[in-house]
């Protein structure tokens, strides 16, 4: 009898335990709704590096057109004239070039397509050569800039207008926005002479509108911290020089409009504040230059130059150079012996040493097996090309390339002439990161700036919490007498909170803390700055403040669950009892 009746106060005990929290409500914590966007931040905290590349932007061409945008930016940055691109000096390989900072041989990319010359050796008589066919994406074996860029967490946007520039997104195709010129707004072939000038204005406002919408797109995120890459290609002056000319009033009145368009992206960074920020790069992927469609070496057979007598196939690379491939490596001697007597050659290389040769491959970074064994320059007004054109590139005489640099970032000082190759080493320094495999140099244009990240704890606090903030942040460079601020703004952007610390090194941690008083949504701003208060770097965060709730003691629930526990009390010890005696009168 003694164990049942435990048995039935255990019972008893656990439907309370069940019954009580019914009549119980949690403190738990009163979230609050954001009231409104707090737009308090004017100054970007995050960076922007922009290149903008205007194909075949040659240098006579620029010094004859009338371009103030460009000439403002010259006068305010630093402006080369004499800088040079790679071989073939043709816009696929100078893109390459210019996004890993290395030569074809490094990077694969020696032309928009190309044969692979070992496969072509291999080949057997019957077998069709473009079994050795390759094009950009098949030959390149190296990192690109926005790849690299985007693994170290860099918004990246490509506005491009010829579709081969993809290659510029690298392998991996990394771009958080990649935008390629409709076809409609092309709308036929601009390398034709009678391509309507205003299609060409079209497109080259296509590239303007989509590069300022881009920028619009990421303002936001470089206004709170982040860092983003910024890659433009204008296809114009290409088209027009070669269907019209170099010098023709056509071809510098587009300049001339490309110059309004330049001046429009700048005038748009400056508006929201993002030209400070910006580290600007003007260049050319490569010149231009006028030749007579009359003295085509290419004219009769697109395959084959007449002038070598032994098994060959050549491939164009945008009319100044020539790859030729030999059938037989045996006869690269005795080819050099009968092109070196022509009056159109005026280099050739080899893929190793031979007499009456410039050089070797090596010597102009296209030892690789997708050039030529022989590689061709060409002496103007001759050209090797499939296609019809007053004007060509791809050689030496198109290799010299303008070269500006810009904004507020860059830190002008007297440096060695660059080239194409130092372009993606000087923008990964402004990002700090390394690019792999270049060869081009870093040429130290970039001010220091400090990357910030931010942590709050914890990140949602009640009233009159310790809410500690670690700051972190690594610098590109050494900069003595740096800054770490800290303010907190309320939803109505009016500052509740500022703190600032001295700190030293190029990388470290600063902690705040502080308690805050309201509910409410705020915008917490952590800032590195120089000695004089320029901003380097920052970052911004929202953290949100609640209050505890208080509930009052739910007496009339509580009255209910003890009323329901004592009705099961009384059930579970009389019935009990109850069942006993009923056991005992039967046993009786």
């Amino acid at each position: 009898m003694i164990v049942k009746r435990a048995h039935a106060f255990l019972l008893l005990i656990i439907l309370s335990l069940v019954i009580l929290p019914l009549a119980q409500v949690d403190l738990t914590a009163k979230s609050t709704r954001e009231k409104g966007t707090i737009n308090s931040i004017t100054k970007p905290l995050g960076k922007l590096g922009i290149i903008v590349i205007v194909d075949a932007l040659n240098t006579t061409l620029l010094e004859t057109a009338d371009t103030p945008n460009i000439d403002q930016l010259a006068s305010e940055g630093m402006f080369f004239l004499n800088s040079t691109t790679v071989l073939p000096s043709a816009t696929t390989a100078a893109h390459v070039a210019l996004v890993t900072g290395t030569p074809p041989e490094v990077n694969g990319v020696v032309n928009t397509v190309a044969y692979n010359s070992t496969r072509y050796h291999e080949l057997l008589p019957d077998e069709s050569p473009d079994l050795a066919y390759v094009n950009y994406f098949d030959m390149l074996r190296v990192k690109t800039l926005p790849e690299v860029a985007k693994e170290n967490d860099i918004k990246v946007g490509l506005i491009i207008s010829k579709s081969k520039l993809e290659v510029m997104a690298g392998q991996t195709h990394a771009a958080d926005k990649l935008l390629l010129i409709p076809n409609e707004v092309v709308a036929g072939d601009p390398h034709d002479a009678s391509y309507p000038f205003n299609k060409r204005m079209d497109i080259v406002e296509w590239v303007t509108n989509a590069t300022i919408s881009t920028i619009e797109e990421f303002y936001q995120y470089i206004l709170n911290g982040e860092s983003a890459l910024l890659i433009v290609h204008y296809a114009e002056p290409d088209y027009i020089q070669g269907a019209l000319g170099v010098l023709h009033p056509d071809t510098i009145r587009l300049v001339e409009y490309i110059d309004s368009q330049i001046g429009e992206i700048v005038n748009k960074l400056k508006t929201l504040d993002l030209w400070s920020r910006t580290f600007f790069v003007l260049l050319a992927d490569h010149g231009f230059t006028p030749v007579n469609p009359n003295l085509n070496l290419l004219s009769n057979d697109y395959l084959h130059l007449s002038a070598v007598h032994v098994e060959h196939i050549v491939r164009e690379t945008a009319g100044l150079l020539l790859f030729i491939y030999l059938k037989n490596l045996n006869s690269l001697q005795e080819v050099v012996n009968e092109l070196y007597e022509y009056p159109w050659v005026r280099n050739i290389w080899t893929r190793f040493e031979v007499e009456n040769a410039t050089g070797t491959l090596s010597d102009i970074g296209l030892n690789n097996e997708f050039a030529g064994d022989i590689v061709l320059d060409i002496n103007p007004p001759y050209y090797a090309s499939r296609y019809y054109s007053v004007g060509v590139h791809g050689g030496t005489v198109t290799q010299t390339i303008p070269l500006l640099f810009a904004g507020g970032l860059l830190e002008k000082k007297k440096i060695k002439t660059p080239t194409i190759l130092d372009i993606a080493p000087t923008l990964a320094k402004l990002y700090g990161f390394t690019m792999p495999n270049a060869t081009g140099e870093d040429l130290g244009l970039t001010k220091p700036t400090a990357q910030v990240k931010i942590k709050a704890s914890p990140g949602i606090a009640f009233i009159g919490d310790t809410i500690t903030f670690q700051l972190n942040y690594t610098l590109t460079g050494y900069i003595s007498g740096i800054s770490a601020s800290l303010e907190i703004l309320n939803e109505s952007g009016i500052p509740i909170f500022s703190d600032q610390k001295s700190v030293t090194g190029i990388s470290g941690s600063v902690t705040f803390s502080t308690s805050i008083k309201n509910i409410g949504t705020y915008r917490v701003i952590g800032i590195i700055k120089d000695s004089e208060g320029d901003i380097l770097g920052g970052k911004s965060i929202n953290i949100i403040v609640v209050e505890k709730e208080k509930v009052p003691y739910p007496i009339g629930k509580v009255a209910v669950a003890l009323s329901i526990t004592v009705i099961f009390t009384v059930i579970l010890i009389i019935l009990p009892i109850q069942l006993s005696k009923k056991i005992e009168e039967k046993e009786e």
